[in-house]
């Protein structure tokens, strides 16, 4: 499985849940959340009690939109 948004395949295109404007992709929430492990897969990484960062389905990224200041989370369907 792999995140076609953190591999740059495509970009991450989604509204902005307060406002509906552009957001913009700040990469995975393991990444803003989870210890330092570069060369770990995405799978080996600790789980968030709060939320899921990482599953089967899909790949959790935090969006920021310029216009409203809010930071919310996308998740991303994963390719095989």
């Amino acid at each position: 499985m792999l995140c076609p948004v953190c591999n740059g395949i495509v970009n991450l295109q989604v509204p902005c849940l307060s406002c509906g404007g552009t957001v913009t992709d700040c990469g995975r929430l393991s990444d803003w959340t989870g210890p330092y492990a570069p060369y770990e897969p995405a799978d080996a990484q600790t789980v968030n009690s709060a939320s899921l960062l990482h599953t089967e389905a899909g790949c959790c990224h935090t969006v920021y939109c310029p216009s409203c200041q809010q930071t919310s989370e996308a998740m991303v369907t994963q390719w095989e």
